[in-house]
């Protein structure tokens, strides 16, 4: 049966109706019904379209027999259909508490699971997204999906251990899988695991080589690494396979910039700015050339916006602050500056810092 936790982190605040298939109250049975007979007859009314009958028979064959396996797989689809997720999933529960390997039971509560995870999601209930993934792992510990959607929502989360070791765990029971070896990479990235997300990278593209968003993934990897050109070769390959696109432009923008190659790095950030005006990181790059070339001005407009679109990109606030010196802004440039120095602290640690709209 469902746990406490997760009734109340899920059931009450989703689903209005009280849980429980005996919601449907089942007439008293005559003589000579059993579980099998009740069940094959609701199979018969859902076929018909009666599913109120048809829950009725299966509330009756279940009160004769609560852990028969036909008729609780029978009322769990029936509740599954009618997106009564939590219910449905007490009734495959039921079956998987005594057969774990029951197919049908299986296909059933991940469906429901990941169902009412999703839900959870939309409605922003996070913590009851990960508690219903959690809880459906009990009767599901090896099945691949549902540990990778586990570890996606961990991901989302923030909780890096648990994504790791769902994802691991997915990787245990289908090592093959590349979503799970992406979404493995994707978590190593954000904890600066460099070598074992650049081999999880390379091993999804082998797979997957026309992903740009993985190229994109890759190449942004090895740009923290400092080898710039195997991560160019990475953005010319996701803007070959997504040419609509703002971020590997951006990068490549970035490579320039820090090449000095100012020239080449402004028409890539206008590239950008040209599909996202309010890109955080463009707007900074291009207020860095305008204040390498003394036009403090046009630099000090560029910023401004910088900051305005991306608040917590550190680079804006220093540039700006920089640029509102030369401008004779004491004030507003020691503002700036100090504000740099303090989102310099906090991001220390985390990598270097990317402005909203990176491509995932």
């Amino acid at each position: 049966m469902i746990l406490p936790r997760l009734t109340v982190a899920i059931s009450l605040s989703l689903v209005a109706a009280p849980l429980g298939y005996a919601q449907t109250a089942a007439a008293p049975t005559a003589a000579g019904e059993d579980a099998q007979k009740l069940t094959t007859q609701a199979q018969s009314q859902i076929v018909a379209g009666d599913t109120v009958a048809a829950r009725r028979s299966l509330a009756k064959a279940l009160s004769l027999s609560p852990n028969d396996p036909r008729a609780n797989i029978a009322l769990g689809n029936l509740l599954l259909e009618q997106t009564r997720y939590p219910e449905a999933m007490d009734r495959f529960e039921t079956v998987l508490a005594t057969n774990q390997h029951s197919p049908e039971a299986r296909k059933g509560e991940l469906a429901a699971a990941t169902s009412l995870a999703l839900q959870s999601r939309q409605s922003g209930k996070e913590e009851a997204a990960l508690l219903c993934l959690q809880h459906a792992r009990e009767s599901l510990p090896d099945d691949p999906v549902l540990l990778r959607d586990l570890g996606l929502q961990a991901f989302d989360m923030h909780l890096f251990a648990v994504a790791t070791e769902a994802l691991n765990a997915s990787l245990a029971v289908a090592p093959d899988d590349p979503q799970t070896v992406y979404a493995l990479a994707r978590v190593e990235i954000d904890e600066q695991q460099t070598v074992p997300a650049e081999q999880h990278l390379r091993a999804y593209l082998k797979a997957q080589p026309n992903d740009a968003s993985a190229h994109y993934g890759l190449g942004h990897l090895l740009q923290m690494e400092l080898r710039n050109d195997e991560a160019s070769a990475e953005f010319h390959k996701s803007i070959e396979l997504q040419p609509v696109q703002t971020e590997s432009y951006y990068q490549l923008g970035q490579i320039a910039l820090e090449a000095h190659h100012d020239d080449e790095a402004v028409k890539l950030f206008r590239q950008t700015l040209a599909r996202a005006p309010k890109h955080g990181g463009a707007l900074t790059g291009i207020g860095i050339i305008d204040f390498r070339a003394r036009n403090y001005q046009e630099a000090a407009n560029s910023l401004r916006f910088a900051v305005a679109a991306a608040p917590e990109y550190q680079p804006a606030h220093y540039y700006l602050g920089l640029t509102l010196g030369r401008l004779g802004d004491k004030e507003g440039s020691t503002r700036e500056l100090n504000l740099a120095a303090s989102l310099a602290a906090e991001q220390q640690g985390k990598g270097k810092p990317m402005p909203p709209g990176t491509l995932r």
